[in-house]
């Protein structure tokens, strides 16, 4: 039997098998949509996708084989007990083969009752676009009927950013290429940043697909990404969870105040009225009309959240001639919106923020779902949380230091006493220059300035961009704070050695030669000071054993003193 009847037979027996991965939102802990991944019949020649579409691109089969993939995706997916989208893979250039019959994605929607806006249309870079224009046209039909439109491995071939821009897909999915090892390739790392900063003027929401290691999640989410997929979340399966797995939801990285704000979405959380999906669409509308103020009621369904009853919409439905009619007696579950924006309580307030502004048309008056270990917890709103954000920032700004705009005793203390509650070991830095006043006495003030920034900016390199906070105290002193201790005195030695390499910059070279430099003391005798250097006193502490960063405060400045004996750079390590 040829190859090609081979494959004719698993099209017309209708042996495809769709697998389906999850794609997660790894802020809410919820799933969005799952991806649709064909597979042949187990030990069948064509069992993997790759041999199975070129088979049928070689024998003119592709067009066939796209139509049975798609309609053994829809039938499938709808035996997941799940409200999330559909993401169905296809390739673009389907859509301008004249045999292609046009209108089958449509039928198949129909046919198999999934509505069109819970399916994602995927078209891959992956495949050479011979005619960029007709497929602007092929996309912007699907988006007209109702579809969503996604870029499939963007970064991996061929349309580019120009076609994106114009096609305007509702996601981006971004080739896993970038993502891997990410956290070790700062290239990458600003693709990722560019391509978020370019989505959301566009309107897009970013998915990261191939995420394999706990390290590449952990840098997604510091970049603000949150929408993932992968095999360290799950793997592709014929019965995929229904809920995030244990161990793998979101854990909030390591936030720092020299950017954004430790405080969770809990502040703003408020509790309000709630229905269950059975609740028949006439008592919302008695809700919402009684109070004014009700601008969303979520649906929970066993103390979980499955949707979000919104004002506009159900006064909508009902403003028809007929609406009452045909809608008073439904239950909410068929007129809620079925995918709302769901965040854990522990997510920080800027972090949310990113996820909701990913919305181009986000209402300041919308509300969104809080919960609590999945469980419903309350809501909380795009104005208060923005309100609650810009007062953070003014508060931020009005504690940090001028010169260096880091963070001042106010928000370092803020931050001690925050993770004394949150993590069970700590590690605490205090940066002093050695040697400084006689340094700023020889070359004056402002050149002491350049030091003190050359510190700053070290600290800011080697520490905060891991995500561990970075404090100016005032001066020449600074404080770094790690909630992860193991990597704290590292860091530390990394600081000092490039603070060590950077000694010519801050002196004439006849002087680094020398090793000295001559200065009034404070007994106002002349004498030989050693070059600058930088002391370290690191403590590393259970976090059991204090209450307050008052404690800590005496143990780091005594582990100063003890690194300031050294008259070079020097790291005291003490433990408690």
């Amino acid at each position: 039997m040829t190859e090609a009847q081979l494959l004719q037979n698993l099209i017309n027996e209708k042996t495809l098998t769709p697998l389906f991965q999850p794609i997660i939102d790894t802020a809410s802990n919820s799933i969005i949509g799952y991806e649709a991944l064909i597979r042949g019949p187990e030990g069948h020649p064509f069992e993997f996708p790759d041999r199975l579409f070129q088979v049928a691109q070689e024998h003119q089969l592709l067009s066939e084989l796209e139509i049975a993939c798609r309609e053994a995706a829809i039938e499938e997916f709808l035996k997941i007990d799940t409200t999330a989208k559909l993401f169905l893979n296809v390739n673009p250039n389907v859509l301008q083969d004249d045999d292609h019959p046009h209108g089958i994605t449509l039928r198949l929607s129909a046919q198999y009752g999934l509505e069109p806006s819970r399916i994602v249309i995927e078209l891959s870079e992956r495949y050479p676009i011979d005619h960029p224009e007709l497929l602007k046209t092929a996309t912007k039909h699907y988006q007209s009927l109702g579809f969503m439109v996604a870029i499939d491995d963007l970064g991996a071939g061929y349309s580019g950013l120009k076609l994106w821009s114009e096609i305007k897909p509702d996601f981006v999915k971004i080739d896993r290429y970038f993502i891997t090892d990410i956290q070790n390739d700062v290239t990458k790392r600003e693709f990722v940043q560019s391509i978020l900063s370019l989505a959301r003027n566009l309107g897009a929401r970013v998915i990261a697909e191939g995420i394999e290691q706990p390290e590449e999640l952990a840098q997604l989410q510091l970049l603000d990404l949150f929408l993932c997929q992968g095999f360290l979340l799950e793997r592709p399966s014929k019965t995929p969870s229904l809920v995030v797995r244990p161990n793998k939801t979101y854990q909030p990285p390591s936030v720092d105040l020299n950017t954004r704000s430790t405080e969770r979405i809990s502040v703003v959380t408020k509790d309000t009225v709630t229905m269950a999906p059975s609740d028949k669409a006439h008592l919302a509308l008695k809700l919402f009309t009684s109070n004014k103020l009700l601008n969303a009621i979520p649906v929970i369904d066993n103390n979980f959240p499955v949707g979000m009853l919104r004002r506009e919409s159900l006064m909508e439905l009902f403003s028809g001639s007929y609406g009452r009619a045909l809608y008073e007696h439904k239950d909410v579950a068929r007129i809620m919106d079925s995918n709302p924006v769901i965040v854990d309580m522990k997510s920080p307030i800027e972090q949310v923020s990113a996820i909701i502004t990913d919305d181009h048309d986000v209402d300041v008056f919308r509300e969104f779902i809080v919960t609590n270990k999945g469980l419903y917890y309350g809501v909380a709103s795009v104005r208060d949380l923005l309100r609650r954000i810009t007062e953070v920032r003014i508060q931020n700004a009005r504690y940090a230091n001028p010169l260096t705009l880091l963070p001042g005793n106010v928000p370092i203390h803020q931050t001690l006493d925050n993770f004394l509650v949150t993590h069970k070991s700590l590690a605490v830095g205090y940066f002093d220059v050695n040697h400084f006043k006689p340094y700023n006495d020889s070359y004056g003030y402002s050149q002491g300035d350049l030091v003190i920034q050359k510190v700053s900016q070290l600290l800011i390199r080697h520490i905060q961009t891991k995500g561990f906070f970075v404090g100016h105290i005032g001066g020449d002193d600074f404080v770094a704070i790690f909630n992860n201790a193991e990597v704290a005195e590292p860091l530390c030695n990394k600081v000092l050695t490039d603070f060590d390499n950077h000694l010519d910059t801050f002196y004439p070279l006849d002087t680094v030669q020398r090793g000295y430099v001559e200065a009034v003391g404070r007994d106002e005798k002349r004498t030989r000071f050693p070059l600058l250097g930088l002391a370290v006193g690191l403590v590393i502490l259970n976090s059991a054993n204090f209450s307050s960063h008052h404690e800590i405060s005496t143990l780091v400045s005594d582990a100063k003193k003890q690194a300031k004996k050294h008259s070079g750079s020097h790291c005291y390590v003490d433990y408690h």
